[in-house]
């Protein structure tokens, strides 16, 4: 089943090694649990890498757009944790996404996801974002192991941007692209990547580079 019409909010980022592990319990004790609980969230999850770079992945799905830019939402942005005040100065290399999911097929959670993101070619975002969908979302949901396929349009911000200005911009002047592949496990992403995600089809669909390509396995999930 394909839907449309979703928020993302998508966090790719390397941490400290001395703070490490209480990275890891501050998403799991609190952070997560605490986003998921936002109105309009449907679900908190964090990834770990499977050897690349940046380390970790975090993404939140909402039931549309605006909740990323609901006063709910920016509430909680201007009123962090003194726990989470803490982590996030050991956040490194952070990229932070917050877009429109403009295609999504599959209900599942995978326990391993492939993050690319995308630079548009001269059509824009947008028409990248439609080719996606059109040419290798549902081709890529029917390959085995394969549980879910999201294409997101936004905007990349940095953690200390004004949080109403990010939703705005997603939804005025989508410039960013990602695609989220989700499977039972590695392997299945891996051939995935091989069959219908090489990179000239990804070409051919309008992207002018592929930024980043991660592959990760999942840590914890927390549904709202």
């Amino acid at each position: 089943m394909t839907t449309q019409g979703r928020g993302l909010l998508a966090v790719w980022t390397d941490i400290e090694p001395a703070a490490e592990a209480e990275f890891n319990e501050w998403y799991d004790r609190e952070h997560l649990g605490e986003r998921a609980a936002n109105p309009g969230f449907l679900n908190a999850r964090r990834y770990g890498v499977v050897p690349a770079a940046p380390s970790y992945f975090a993404a939140y799905d909402t039931e549309s757009l605006a909740v990323l830019g609901s006063p709910a939402y920016v509430h909680a942005l201007r009123n962090q944790t003194a726990w989470s005040q803490r982590i996030f100065t050991h956040f490194r290399e952070t990229t932070r996404m917050i877009a429109a999911q403009t295609a999504n097929h599959g209900n599942g959670l995978g326990g391993a996801m492939l993050t690319l993101r995308l630079a548009p070619g001269g059509a824009g975002a947008a028409a990248l974002a439609q080719e996606l969908g059109r040419r290798v979302v549902e081709s890529t949901a029917a390959l085995p192991g394969i549980v879910r396929v999201t294409v997101a349009l936004g905007v990349i911000a940095g953690l200390d941007a004004d949080p109403t200005q990010p939703a705005r911009l997603a939804a005025e002047q989508p410039r960013a692209v990602a695609l989220l592949v989700e499977g039972n496990d590695v392997t299945h992403l891996q051939h995935a990547a091989s069959e219908t995600l090489r990179e000239h089809a990804l070409l051919e669909a309008g992207a002018d580079s592929v930024l980043h390509t991660g592959l990760y396995r999942l840590q914890c999930a927390v549904m709202a």
